[in-house]
């Protein structure tokens, strides 16, 4: 893995999809270390002075595989106190600092597994952005095949569905199945009606012992998936979780 800098960037763009949800698009002001997708930076909007101590920061997944080693794309919801200062504040030409990269959510064939699942809920969806940029970049996954389940609450909330689309079209052994917790307005059969569902997930594997599980967004989520699968008999180290999100 690269060893982590602390960077300075400025915001290029910013693209909101609610009041509580925005992309920003960094822009660093020195050449960055590899990103491997499903990492994550820390990420302040207070002032820093590299002599001193870092100050206070969150962490959050990439959402791009950073191919020009300069620009950083974020989608960040409002959690708390300071991840609202972010989105009521920050704006295009606006500075920050980041701190990266980090992490071993790591989207490869690294685990040992031929197949991967991605279950994203809402910005849990991040990571496998960076995982699908990556894919387009090359041409081609960087394992077998990968099967991609994304939900959120509304389907105008499936924020990266461009990029999945084009990845599904595009990138050979990867495929997208979407799902809407209110009725889905679009006639597309790709957008299902209901929740993420774990054990039905499962059962559409064909190969479970060659399939390593990426879980990424609400702990609550996380937390419930993992433990089925374990309870199903898969191995711990077939599920890989994203504690950031």
């Amino acid at each position: 893995m690269a060893q982590p800098i602390r960077f300075p960037a400025i915001v290029e763009q910013v693209i909101w999809h609610t009041p509580d949800v925005a992309t920003y698009l960094l822009r660093s002001d020195k050449r960055l270390p590899r990103f491997t997708p499903g990492q994550f930076i820390h990420l302040t909007v207070d002032e820093f002075d590299p002599a001193s101590f870092w100050p206070e920061s969150r962490v959050f997944s990439v959402a791009n595989a950073v191919a020009d080693r300069r620009s950083i794309k974020l989608t960040i919801s409002r959690q708390g106190d300071y991840t609202g200062r972010i989105i009521d504040d920050l704006q295009v030409g606006n500075s920050v600092w980041g701190k990266g990269p980090y992490g071993e959510f790591v989207l490869d064939a690294s685990h040992g597994y031929r197949r991967a699942v991605l279950i994203a809920g809402g910005t849990g969806i991040t990571p496998f952005g960076a995982f699908m940029d990556a894919a387009l970049t090359n041409g081609q996954l960087p394992l077998e095949a990968a099967t991609l389940y994304y939900g959120a609450q509304t389907e105008d909330l499936l924020l990266y569905r461009q990029l999945c689309d084009e990845c599904a079209e595009k990138v050979p052994g990867f495929q997208v199945r979407y799902f809407s917790e209110s009725q889905p307005r679009s006639k597309s059969q790709n957008v299902h009606h209901g929740r993420l569902d774990i054990a039905n997930i499962l059962d559409e594997q064909p190969e479970v012992s060659q399939t390593a599980f990426f879980l990424s967004g609400p702990k609550a989520m996380i937390d419930a998936f993992q433990s089925y699968l374990l309870s199903q008999g898969l191995m711990p180290e077939q599920i890989l979780i994203d504690a950031w999100e």
